[in-house]
């Protein structure tokens, strides 16, 4: 018996993980948080922990309502899911289908053709330039052109950190309006530069903003993140909703990120301090770096030898980055920043691999 999924899922393509085992390495390839939580920060959470949250299903009306009240809207406004990731599903789930055109940029996060393909849309990628960072003019004309179901954006769009003001995307959610088109502002990295358009979404109503608990809280394991609209988008989106998608252990987790919120931020400036770190470490080498929204920068060397020389060497001292080709160059490194204690660890390794013949 030959067993064969939809069309749309065959024909998905995926990109394998390179690396698995990281135990013991400093992980500064995939935006995740490098340095430990602090110890106190911990304790809280081990003792929050008990034996009811294990054996009873989770109660999650207490959370949207501390996360609507931390937000500032209304419970009917959000959805709490697994990262970011899950709200992006949800809103490709309700209301995408089969020969929607969707527009995205690119590089960008991965799954965006991933999603494209499993619900059979038509995927419409805005190729984005290193040097590009003011796509905004491009981005309105392909709208024009293709006049999309759906426009989604990532906000810095990452790798190569092209941002969009409040004003541009409030001028584009009313463009796509036009044409009946959703907008997603992906915030994954919202918390290191404080740009948002949540404000917007009273007067935008095609606007769908979404959130993780991954970057700046640091929580990555444990997939959790969020999404805010106008209480009609949000409405169709949990009407898919799983009974129990949140679980007791998420749920007392993002209770404790939000009393502490002081841990966020205190990480934030650490990261901004290790940002200047490599920045200054690199411009003595006239090495030119990319990167001052998010948690990770993107740096450039002379050739594909040289990059694979020291991802090596690094690697070998217990510091994983990553190889990037960007715009047909595959002459970058992407690394994520870490506190300033870790950014000088990782420059003494660095500058011993840039020596190496």
């Amino acid at each position: 018996m030959k067993i064969k999924p939809k069309k749309s899922v065959y024909f998905v393509e995926r990109q394998p993980h390179w690396l698995s085992n990281r135990q013991g390495y400093f992980t500064m390839e995939r935006n995740e948080r490098v340095d430990e939580f602090p110890k106190s920060f911990m304790k809280k959470l081990k003792n929050e922990i008990n034996s009811f949250d294990l054996r009873t299903y989770p109660d999650t009306h207490l959370i949207y309502e501390e996360v609507a009240r931390w937000l500032k809207v209304k419970n009917n406004q959000i959805i709490i899911h697994e990262g970011a990731d899950g709200g992006l599903l949800r809103v490709f789930d309700v209301f995408i289908s089969g020969g929607d055109r969707v527009i995205t940029c690119s590089p960008s996060f991965a799954m965006y053709p991933v999603y494209c393909q499993m619900f059979g849309a038509k995927h419409y990628p805005l190729e984005l330039k290193v040097k590009n960072y003011d796509y905004y003019k491009e981005l309105q004309k392909k709208i024009k052109k293709i006049k999309p179901k759906l426009v989604a954006i990532a906000n810095p769009n990452q790798p190569i950190e092209a941002m969009l003001s409040l004003k541009q995307i409030k001028n584009i959610c009313k463009l796509a309006e036009k044409f009946g088109s959703l907008v997603i502002i992906d915030e994954a990295y919202y918390h290191f530069n404080n740009v948002t358009a949540q404000s917007l979404i009273k007067s935008c109503q095609n606007l769908i903003v979404v959130r993780t608990f991954s970057k700046a809280f640091g929580v990555a394991g444990m997939r959790i993140g969020y999404t805010i609209s106008n209480k009609k988008i949000i409405g169709y989106m949990l009407s898919i909703k799983p009974i129990y998608e949140i679980n007791a252990f998420n749920m007392k987790l993002v209770r404790i990120l939000i009393k502490n919120i002081k841990v966020m931020k205190n990480y934030v400036k650490e990261v901004h301090k290790g940002r200047m770190i490599l920045k200054k470490f690199l411009h003595k080498r006239h090495i030119e770096m990319i990167g001052k929204y998010s948690n990770t920068v993107l740096f450039k060397l002379e050739n594909k030898t040289k990059v694979d020389k020291v991802i090596k060497y690094l690697f070998k001292n217990k510091f994983i980055v990553r190889p990037m080709k960007i715009d047909n160059d595959d002459k970058y490194i992407r690394a994520t920043l870490g506190s300033s204690k870790i950014m000088k660890k990782f420059t003494s390794k660095l500058k011993l691999a840039l020596e190496l013949k």
